[in-house]
C-alpha cells in the first residue's frame, strides 16, 4: 500500500479507551495492525474535514487565474441590487 512512499513517523498518545477500540477493529478483520487503521481513520477524516475545502480552493484558485487573464470569471445579472440580494440572506 506505502511501497515507495517516504513516510514520517509522528509520535502519538492515546488513552487505554482509543487502544481498546483500535485492538477491536483488529480483531474485527478491519485492520491487520494499530499502525494501519490510524492511517486509514485519520485519512477518511482528513477528507472529511478538508476534502471540500480542498474542492473550494482549487475553484477560488482557478477563479483567479481567470482574473489575471483580465477576464471577469463570475457575473450575475438582476433587477435587484447587491445590497438588496445581500440584505435577503440576512434576514
Amino acid at each position: 500500500m506505502y511501497t515507495g512512499l517516504i513516510l514520517t513517523v509522528v509520535p502519538l498518545r492515546l488513552n487505554d479507551d482509543e487502544v481498546r477500540r483500535l485492538n477491536l477493529l483488529m480483531k474485527q478483520g478491519r485492520y491487520r495492525t494499530r499502525n494501519e487503521a490510524i492511517r486509514a481513520i485519520l485519512a477518511e477524516g482528513i477528507e472529511e474535514k478538508l476534502g471540500e475545502d480542498e474542492d473550494i480552493a482549487d475553484l477560488v484558485n482557478k477563479l483567479l487565474a481567470i482574473r489575471k487573464q483580465g477576464k471577469n470569471p463570475i457575473s450575475y445579472a438582476s433587477k435587484r441590487s447587491v445590497v438588496e440580494i445581500i440584505s435577503e440572506g440576512r434576514e
